[in-house]
Protein backbone atom coordinates (compact mmCIF):
# COMPACT_ATOMS: atom_id res chain seq x y z
CA UNK A 1 0.00 0.00 0.00
CA UNK A 2 2.81 2.39 0.94
CA UNK A 3 4.63 1.61 -2.33
CA UNK A 4 1.45 2.36 -4.29
CA UNK A 5 1.24 5.76 -2.62
CA UNK A 6 4.92 6.67 -2.89
CA UNK A 7 5.14 6.18 -6.66
CA UNK A 8 2.46 8.77 -7.62
CA UNK A 9 3.94 11.22 -5.07
CA UNK A 10 7.38 10.91 -6.66
CA UNK A 11 6.00 11.17 -10.20
CA UNK A 12 3.82 14.08 -9.14
CA UNK A 13 6.81 15.95 -7.73
CA UNK A 14 8.92 15.33 -10.82
CA UNK A 15 6.19 16.30 -13.30
CA UNK A 16 5.23 19.38 -11.25
CA UNK A 17 8.90 20.42 -11.40
CA UNK A 18 8.84 19.91 -15.19
CA UNK A 19 5.73 22.12 -15.40
CA UNK A 20 7.52 24.85 -13.42
CA UNK A 21 10.56 24.50 -15.70
CA UNK A 22 8.27 24.90 -18.72
CA UNK A 23 6.90 28.12 -17.20
CA UNK A 24 10.42 29.48 -16.68
CA UNK A 25 11.41 28.59 -20.25
CA UNK A 26 8.28 30.30 -21.60
CA UNK A 27 9.38 33.54 -19.94
CA UNK A 28 13.14 33.56 -20.39
CA UNK A 29 13.79 31.71 -23.66
CA UNK A 30 12.72 33.58 -26.83
CA UNK A 31 10.83 31.80 -29.63
CA UNK A 32 11.02 28.35 -28.00
CA UNK A 33 9.24 29.75 -24.97
CA UNK A 34 6.07 30.40 -26.95
CA UNK A 35 5.78 26.75 -28.00
CA UNK A 36 6.71 25.49 -24.52
CA UNK A 37 3.98 27.67 -23.04
CA UNK A 38 1.40 26.03 -25.33
CA UNK A 39 2.42 22.50 -24.27
CA UNK A 40 2.58 23.37 -20.55
CA UNK A 41 -0.28 20.88 -19.80
CA UNK A 42 1.72 17.86 -21.04
CA UNK A 43 3.31 16.96 -17.65
CA UNK A 44 -0.13 17.31 -16.01
CA UNK A 45 -1.61 15.02 -18.67
CA UNK A 46 1.07 12.39 -18.11
CA UNK A 47 0.46 12.43 -14.36
CA UNK A 48 -3.29 12.12 -14.85
CA UNK A 49 -2.94 9.16 -17.20
CA UNK A 50 -0.58 7.27 -14.88
CA UNK A 51 -2.12 8.09 -11.49
CA UNK A 52 -5.56 9.68 -11.92
CA UNK A 53 -7.02 13.17 -12.04
CA UNK A 54 -6.64 13.82 -8.27
CA UNK A 55 -2.86 13.76 -8.60
CA UNK A 56 -2.94 15.97 -11.69
CA UNK A 57 -5.07 18.50 -9.78
CA UNK A 58 -2.59 18.48 -6.87
CA UNK A 59 0.36 18.94 -9.24
CA UNK A 60 -1.39 21.85 -10.98
CA UNK A 61 -2.04 23.58 -7.65
CA UNK A 62 1.53 23.05 -6.42
CA UNK A 63 3.00 24.23 -9.74
CA UNK A 64 0.70 27.26 -9.73
CA UNK A 65 1.76 28.30 -6.22
CA UNK A 66 5.46 27.94 -7.01
CA UNK A 67 5.10 29.78 -10.33
CA UNK A 68 3.34 32.61 -8.45
CA UNK A 69 6.32 32.81 -6.06
CA UNK A 70 8.93 32.68 -8.84
CA UNK A 71 7.27 34.66 -11.63
CA UNK A 72 4.38 36.49 -9.99
CA UNK A 73 0.63 35.86 -9.49
CA UNK A 74 -0.35 37.17 -12.92
CA UNK A 75 1.83 34.63 -14.70
CA UNK A 76 0.59 31.86 -12.42
CA UNK A 77 -2.99 32.72 -13.33
CA UNK A 78 -2.21 32.73 -17.04
CA UNK A 79 -0.33 29.41 -16.97
CA UNK A 80 -1.73 27.23 -14.17
CA UNK A 81 -5.36 28.27 -14.61
CA UNK A 82 -5.15 29.00 -18.33
CA UNK A 83 -3.65 25.61 -19.22
CA UNK A 84 -4.00 23.43 -16.14
CA UNK A 85 -7.61 22.47 -16.75
CA UNK A 86 -6.70 21.19 -20.24
CA UNK A 87 -4.09 18.91 -18.68
CA UNK A 88 -6.45 17.59 -16.01
CA UNK A 89 -9.24 16.97 -18.53
CA UNK A 90 -7.10 15.32 -21.22
CA UNK A 91 -5.31 13.18 -18.64
CA UNK A 92 -8.66 11.90 -17.35
CA UNK A 93 -9.93 11.37 -20.92
CA UNK A 94 -6.85 9.33 -21.84
CA UNK A 95 -7.10 7.28 -18.65
CA UNK A 96 -10.77 6.48 -19.38
CA UNK A 97 -9.96 5.60 -23.03
CA UNK A 98 -12.23 8.24 -24.54
CA UNK A 99 -12.31 8.37 -28.33
CA UNK A 100 -10.07 11.03 -29.95
CA UNK A 101 -13.08 13.18 -30.91
CA UNK A 102 -14.62 12.98 -27.43
CA UNK A 103 -11.24 13.80 -25.85
CA UNK A 104 -10.82 16.77 -28.19
CA UNK A 105 -14.30 18.09 -27.37
CA UNK A 106 -13.80 17.70 -23.61
CA UNK A 107 -10.36 19.30 -23.74
CA UNK A 108 -11.60 22.18 -25.90
CA UNK A 109 -14.44 22.91 -23.47
CA UNK A 110 -11.94 22.85 -20.60
CA UNK A 111 -9.65 25.21 -22.50
CA UNK A 112 -12.51 27.59 -23.23
CA UNK A 113 -13.57 27.59 -19.57
CA UNK A 114 -9.96 28.27 -18.55
CA UNK A 115 -9.73 31.26 -20.88
CA UNK A 116 -13.01 32.62 -19.50
CA UNK A 117 -11.73 32.24 -15.92
CA UNK A 118 -8.45 33.98 -16.72
CA UNK A 119 -10.27 36.86 -18.42
CA UNK A 120 -12.68 37.15 -15.49
CA UNK A 121 -9.85 37.23 -12.95
CA UNK A 122 -8.00 39.83 -15.01
CA UNK A 123 -11.11 42.00 -15.29
CA UNK A 124 -12.42 41.68 -11.71
CA UNK A 125 -9.43 41.05 -9.45
CA UNK A 126 -6.53 42.67 -11.31
CA UNK A 127 -8.55 45.48 -12.89
CA UNK A 128 -7.42 44.55 -16.40
CA UNK A 129 -9.74 43.96 -19.33
CA UNK A 130 -7.65 42.23 -22.03
CA UNK A 131 -10.43 42.58 -24.61
CA UNK A 132 -10.54 46.37 -24.30
CA UNK A 133 -6.75 46.57 -24.10
CA UNK A 134 -6.45 44.49 -27.25
CA UNK A 135 -8.93 46.73 -29.07
CA UNK A 136 -7.00 49.83 -28.04
CA UNK A 137 -3.73 48.28 -29.21
CA UNK A 138 -5.25 47.41 -32.57
CA UNK A 139 -6.65 50.95 -32.95
CA UNK A 140 -3.22 52.40 -32.21
CA UNK A 141 -1.70 49.99 -34.73
CA UNK A 142 -4.08 51.34 -37.40
CA UNK A 143 -3.06 54.92 -36.57
CA UNK A 144 0.63 54.00 -36.70
CA UNK A 145 0.18 52.26 -40.05
CA UNK A 146 -1.58 55.32 -41.49
CA UNK A 147 1.22 57.53 -40.16
CA UNK A 148 3.79 55.30 -41.83
CA UNK A 149 1.94 55.42 -45.16
CA UNK A 150 1.75 59.21 -44.84
CA UNK A 151 5.54 59.43 -44.55
CA UNK A 152 5.75 57.52 -47.85
CA UNK A 153 3.91 60.39 -49.52
CA UNK A 154 0.51 58.76 -50.09
CA UNK A 155 -2.43 61.04 -50.85
CA UNK A 156 -4.83 61.87 -48.02
CA UNK A 157 -7.77 60.53 -50.02
CA UNK A 158 -6.05 57.15 -50.37
CA UNK A 159 -5.08 57.21 -46.70
CA UNK A 160 -8.70 57.79 -45.70
CA UNK A 161 -9.84 54.80 -47.75
CA UNK A 162 -7.13 52.59 -46.23
CA UNK A 163 -8.00 53.79 -42.73
CA UNK A 164 -11.71 53.10 -43.29
CA UNK A 165 -10.95 49.59 -44.60
CA UNK A 166 -8.68 48.80 -41.66
CA UNK A 167 -11.26 50.08 -39.16
CA UNK A 168 -13.96 47.95 -40.78
CA UNK A 169 -11.70 44.91 -40.44
CA UNK A 170 -11.06 45.89 -36.82
CA UNK A 171 -14.79 46.13 -36.14
CA UNK A 172 -15.32 42.66 -37.63
CA UNK A 173 -12.50 41.27 -35.50
CA UNK A 174 -14.19 42.66 -32.39
CA UNK A 175 -17.37 40.83 -33.41
CA UNK A 176 -15.69 37.46 -33.89
CA UNK A 177 -13.72 37.34 -30.62
CA UNK A 178 -15.84 34.40 -29.30
CA UNK A 179 -15.17 32.38 -32.46
CA UNK A 180 -11.47 33.17 -32.10
CA UNK A 181 -11.44 31.87 -28.53
CA UNK A 182 -13.22 28.68 -29.56
CA UNK A 183 -10.78 28.02 -32.41
CA UNK A 184 -7.82 28.76 -30.12
CA UNK A 185 -9.20 26.28 -27.57
CA UNK A 186 -9.48 23.54 -30.19
CA UNK A 187 -5.94 24.20 -31.45
CA UNK A 188 -4.53 24.18 -27.88
CA UNK A 189 -6.21 20.87 -27.14
CA UNK A 190 -5.23 19.22 -30.43
CA UNK A 191 -1.59 20.24 -30.00
CA UNK A 192 -1.43 18.86 -26.45
CA UNK A 193 -3.24 15.70 -27.55
CA UNK A 194 -0.66 14.99 -30.24
CA UNK A 195 2.38 15.79 -28.10
CA UNK A 196 1.08 13.78 -25.12
CA UNK A 197 0.21 10.84 -27.36
CA UNK A 198 3.77 10.73 -28.68
CA UNK A 199 5.32 10.95 -25.19
CA UNK A 200 2.98 8.32 -23.76
CA UNK A 201 3.75 5.98 -26.64
CA UNK A 202 7.45 6.15 -25.71
CA UNK A 203 6.47 5.34 -22.11
CA UNK A 204 4.53 2.28 -23.25
CA UNK A 205 0.98 3.67 -23.10
CA UNK A 206 -1.08 3.55 -26.28
CA UNK A 207 -3.42 6.45 -26.99
CA UNK A 208 -5.84 6.10 -29.87
CA UNK A 209 -4.75 8.39 -32.73
CA UNK A 210 -6.98 10.52 -34.91
CA UNK A 211 -7.79 9.05 -38.34
CA UNK A 212 -5.53 10.00 -41.23
CA UNK A 213 -6.24 13.56 -42.33
CA UNK A 214 -7.46 12.38 -45.74
CA UNK A 215 -10.21 10.41 -43.96
CA UNK A 216 -11.51 13.21 -41.75
CA UNK A 217 -15.24 13.72 -42.08
CA UNK A 218 -17.18 16.32 -40.11
CA UNK A 219 -20.90 16.05 -39.24
CA UNK A 220 -23.32 17.24 -41.92
CA UNK A 221 -25.01 19.62 -39.48
CA UNK A 222 -21.99 21.94 -39.92
CA UNK A 223 -23.33 22.72 -43.40
CA UNK A 224 -26.82 23.35 -42.01
CA UNK A 225 -25.38 25.67 -39.35
CA UNK A 226 -23.51 27.58 -42.05
CA UNK A 227 -26.75 28.09 -43.99
CA UNK A 228 -28.49 29.11 -40.75
CA UNK A 229 -25.75 31.67 -40.03
CA UNK A 230 -26.32 33.28 -43.44
CA UNK A 231 -30.03 33.54 -42.67
CA UNK A 232 -29.27 35.01 -39.22
CA UNK A 233 -26.95 37.62 -40.73
CA UNK A 234 -29.49 38.60 -43.38
CA UNK A 235 -32.35 38.79 -40.90
CA UNK A 236 -30.28 40.60 -38.27
CA UNK A 237 -28.95 43.23 -40.67
CA UNK A 238 -32.28 43.81 -42.42
CA UNK A 239 -34.13 44.12 -39.07
CA UNK A 240 -31.21 45.82 -37.28
CA UNK A 241 -31.06 43.11 -34.60
CA UNK A 242 -27.44 43.42 -33.50
CA UNK A 243 -27.29 40.34 -31.18
CA UNK A 244 -28.53 38.18 -34.08
CA UNK A 245 -25.79 39.59 -36.33
CA UNK A 246 -23.23 38.99 -33.59
CA UNK A 247 -24.20 35.34 -33.10
CA UNK A 248 -24.62 34.70 -36.83
CA UNK A 249 -21.20 36.11 -37.66
CA UNK A 250 -19.45 33.93 -35.06
CA UNK A 251 -21.29 30.81 -36.23
CA UNK A 252 -20.39 31.63 -39.83
CA UNK A 253 -16.67 32.03 -39.00
CA UNK A 254 -16.57 28.69 -37.17
CA UNK A 255 -18.48 26.86 -39.89
CA UNK A 256 -16.32 28.42 -42.60
CA UNK A 257 -13.17 27.07 -40.92
CA UNK A 258 -14.75 23.62 -40.48
CA UNK A 259 -15.90 23.49 -44.10
CA UNK A 260 -12.43 24.56 -45.25
CA UNK A 261 -10.92 21.83 -43.06
CA UNK A 262 -13.20 19.27 -44.68
CA UNK A 263 -12.23 20.65 -48.09
CA UNK A 264 -8.52 20.27 -47.28
CA UNK A 265 -9.18 16.70 -46.19
CA UNK A 266 -10.86 16.05 -49.55
CA UNK A 267 -7.85 17.60 -51.33
CA UNK A 268 -5.52 15.25 -49.44
CA UNK A 269 -7.74 12.30 -50.34
CA UNK A 270 -7.57 13.19 -54.04
CA UNK A 271 -3.85 13.96 -53.81
CA UNK A 272 -3.20 10.47 -52.42
CA UNK A 273 -5.44 8.95 -55.05
CA UNK A 274 -3.61 10.65 -57.93
CA UNK A 275 -0.10 10.67 -56.33
CA UNK A 276 0.26 14.45 -56.10
CA UNK A 277 3.56 15.54 -54.53
CA UNK A 278 3.68 16.69 -50.91
CA UNK A 279 5.13 20.01 -52.02
CA UNK A 280 1.99 20.85 -54.01
CA UNK A 281 -0.22 19.77 -51.11
CA UNK A 282 1.56 22.08 -48.68
CA UNK A 283 1.56 24.84 -51.25
CA UNK A 284 -2.24 24.57 -51.51
CA UNK A 285 -2.58 24.67 -47.72
CA UNK A 286 -0.44 27.82 -47.55
CA UNK A 287 -2.60 29.44 -50.24
CA UNK A 288 -5.78 28.48 -48.37
CA UNK A 289 -4.68 30.29 -45.22
CA UNK A 290 -3.17 33.29 -46.99
CA UNK A 291 -5.55 33.86 -49.90
CA UNK A 292 -9.29 34.40 -49.66
CA UNK A 293 -9.98 32.88 -53.09
CA UNK A 294 -8.31 29.56 -52.17
CA UNK A 295 -10.09 29.61 -48.82
CA UNK A 296 -13.40 29.82 -50.69
CA UNK A 297 -12.34 26.93 -52.95
CA UNK A 298 -11.57 24.79 -49.90
CA UNK A 299 -14.84 25.81 -48.23
CA UNK A 300 -16.97 24.94 -51.27
CA UNK A 301 -15.07 21.65 -51.68
CA UNK A 302 -15.84 20.86 -48.05
CA UNK A 303 -19.52 21.74 -48.48
CA UNK A 304 -19.65 19.57 -51.62
CA UNK A 305 -18.10 16.59 -49.83
CA UNK A 306 -20.30 17.11 -46.79
CA UNK A 307 -23.47 17.23 -48.91
CA UNK A 308 -22.90 14.19 -51.11
CA UNK A 309 -20.30 12.22 -49.11
CA UNK A 310 -17.94 11.98 -52.10
CA UNK A 311 -15.41 9.79 -50.23
CA UNK A 312 -18.17 7.48 -48.88
CA UNK A 313 -16.89 7.86 -45.31
CA UNK A 314 -20.33 8.00 -43.72
CA UNK A 315 -21.65 4.76 -45.20
CA UNK A 316 -22.75 2.01 -42.76
CA UNK A 317 -19.72 -0.07 -43.77
CA UNK A 318 -17.31 2.71 -42.73
CA UNK A 319 -19.03 5.11 -40.35
CA UNK A 320 -17.50 8.50 -39.58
Amino acid sequence: MQHNRVRPMVEGGILAAVAILFALISVYVPFIGVFVNLIWPVPIILLGVRNGYKWSIMATVVAGVLIAILLGPLHAVGVAIGFGLIGITLGHAFRKNYSPVKSLICGSIASLISKAIVLSISAVVLGINPLNDQSEMMSKAVEQAIGLYRTFGMKEQDLQQIAETMRNVLDIMKYIIPAGFIMASVVDTFLNYQVSKSVLRKLGTFIQPFPEFKNWSLPTYVLYLFILSIAMLYWGKSREIEPLVYVGMNIQILCTMLLALQGLSLVYFLADKYNVSKFLRWLFIIFVFTNGFFMQIAMFAGAFDMAIDYRKLRTPANPA
